[in-house]
């Protein structure tokens, strides 16, 4: 069987919380576009860049070694995947998903989640 594509992070996230540096301008729009939700599910969450910090997030993440670079104080974290999410249905006002579906196994599956 193929290794999952997140898997990849388990190797290539050593240092990644360092790497990815959020652009003052992607922040805007991304807060431009999830307007006034007030739960938000991050998914594929990694490091935690571009999470909104006025907001109550939970971050998805399936790789440890991007979850244990979390910095402290970032949202709560829950080790998933986007395509078998551990909530209820409509438990959120907004889902996000930067720079990751590329990585998930079955996309149609992540995004009916």
């Amino acid at each position: 069987m193929d290794r999952p594509a997140w898997k990849t992070y388990e190797t290539i996230g050593v240092g990644y919380r360092g790497r990815r540096i959020p652009d003052p301008r992607i922040e805007a729009m991304i807060h431009r576009e999830i307007g006034d939700a007030g739960t938000i599910v991050n998914l594929g969450a990694g490091a935690g860049s571009y999470e909104p910090t006025d907001r109550n997030l939970i971050a998805v993440e399936p790789s440890r070694r991007m979850i244990a670079q979390r910095p402290p104080g970032a949202a709560p974290v829950v080790e998933a995947r986007a395509e078998q999410l551990p909530f209820a249905d409509d438990s959120f006002n907004c889902a996000t998903a930067f720079l990751t579906v590329h990585h998930w196994a079955d996309r149609a599956r992540g995004i009916a989640e």
